[in-house]
């Protein structure tokens, strides 16, 4: 190794001049070319689910309406007691599972027949690929608003694939004793419900 040092030149005009520099790329773009600076910026920005979905604060406020006989009910505010967690495995699906919806992609509101539309073709999806499901409505506490989802016994990274193809900003998740919400299209921790144990 030797002690001389080579100056260089701040001005890269020359080099630009002669298109040696490398253009800037997207974040997850392969590099290529052989010869200037490679420049990369990460220009995807991350959201927060607030961003993505005004109404993120209030998924861990939902209540599931199981389409059984007879219908059972499991309010995510509180733990699944040990009743709950037999009733629900009575109900066809076996843990784990997901409670997956194709309504209101991104958050945005859609017309009814919509959402029925999108809904009914993801029953289709799942009953093409051989999953079993049970029908659940997923409700506010004063059930002013209800989406039509379907608890499927799926492995987490399908649930969440499937979710994300249809543009939703996260799924329900029972691990078998505790409801979670899962990030699909948005980046955010796995939340443990009811949020505040």
């Amino acid at each position: 190794m030797t002690d001389d040092v080579k100056k260089i030149r701040p001005d890269l005009v020359r080099i630009h001049g002669r298109n040696e520099v490398k253009e800037r790329t997207s974040f997850m773009c392969v590099i290529t070319g052989y010869r200037g600076a490679k420049l990369v910026t990460a220009v995807a920005m991350t959201s927060t689910p607030e961003q993505q979905d005004p109404d993120w604060p209030r998924y861990p406020d939902t209540i599931l309406r199981f389409a059984t006989v007879p219908p059972m009910e499991i309010d995510l505010r509180d733990i699944p007691s040990a009743k709950a967690v037999s009733q629900l495995r009575a109900t066809g699906v076996s843990d784990p599972f997901a409670v997956i919806t194709a309504f209101d992609p991104r958050g945005r509101n859609l017309s009814l027949f919509e959402n029925e539309k999108r809904q009914r073709d993801l029953e289709q999806r799942l009953k093409a690929a051989g999953y079993k499901f049970v029908p659940v409505d997923a409700c506010s506490p004063d059930q002013s608003h209800c989406e039509r989802s379907v608890a499927v016994t799926i492995p987490q990274q399908d649930a969440i694939d499937i979710a994300r193809d249809l543009d939703q900003i996260a799924l329900f998740w029972f691990d078998g004793s505790r409801f979670w919400i899962v990030g699909a299209i948005v980046e955010a921790d796995p939340l443990m419900l009811p949020r505040s144990s």
